[in-house]
């Protein structure tokens, strides 16, 4: 799938599956595109190892769930669920893809997550985007030729694991509709009249405590919801103002 495919834009989420966006970084993609910046979600893989729905399901509740973000692209590479492992092929189709969407910041799961596959991706996008800013490193198909890029920022959202947080995305505005985003993967969600096989998304409190993790990382900003984000390397402050926020801007 490949939805409403722009070259550049500001912000680019890197995700093993279809709703791994919706669930950890979608207030941040919301807010951002509500200050004007154009945003793009890349998903590595259908999904078809997941215990519930099958990938054509899934490719539908991505389509619906892009709409509703308003997205201006999102792009699909097919890799195999369940399989992610860092390797050179697979590098060099993420570089590609950044070098055409072209990205200033590039958004990926934590290297530490629970899931094996959050794990790979996290250690392949890091490896992407610094080896898609060398000109000389080689891709495996001639079919983009877009010039050398590398993201200035990469943020690693948090999941289910207790990491301390580097920096706290305000979405309380944008809550209600990243949870419309969540409710398209009806799939992967409870649903008291299916046969299908329990999962953690599947329990039954799962969006309980999904957003309660939500109004957790909220709490240490002093705010009703949160989307927490950790970095490998500092962010540069040229105005020292720029680190006082209040209900109504400086403090």
């Amino acid at each position: 799938m490949n939805q409403s495919d722009s070259k550049g834009v500001d912000i680019l989420a890197v995700c093993a599956h279809p709703d791994d966006a919706e669930l950890n970084c979608a207030g941040l993609l919301l807010m951002a595109k509500a200050k004007g910046a154009r945003a793009a979600v890349l998903d590595l893989t259908r999904g078809e190892a997941a215990s519930r729905g099958t990938p054509e399901i899934r490719q539908n509740e991505a389509a619906v769930a892009t709409r509703l973000l308003g997205l201006s692209a999102r792009d699909n590479l097919g890799l195999a669920d369940g399989q992610l492992a860092v390797q050179t092929e697979t590098i060099q189709r993420i570089v590609a893809k950044i070098r055409h969407y072209r990205p200033r910041m590039v958004i990926t799961s934590h290297w530490d997550d629970h899931h094996p596959d959050h794990q790979s991706t996290s250690m392949l996008v890091r490896q992407a985007c610094y080896l898609s800013g060398i000109g000389n490193f080689p891709l495996d198909s001639a079919d983009d030729k877009a010039a050398p890029h590398r993201p200035e920022q990469v943020l690693f959202y948090l999941d289910r694991l207790g990491h301390t947080p580097h920096l706290v995305q305000d979405v309380s505005t944008v809550f209600d509709k990243k949870l419309a985003a969540v409710k398209c993967y009806a799939s992967q969600l409870y649903d008291i009249d299916t046969q299908e096989v329990t999962t953690p998304l599947a329990a039954a409190d799962f969006l309980e405590q999904w957003q309660s993790r939500h109004r957790y990382y909220g709490s240490l900003i002093g705010v009703r919801y949160g989307e927490a984000y950790v970095l490998r390397s500092p962010v540069p402050i040229n105005n020292p103002l720029d680190l006082l926020w209040g209900r109504d801007g400086i403090v």
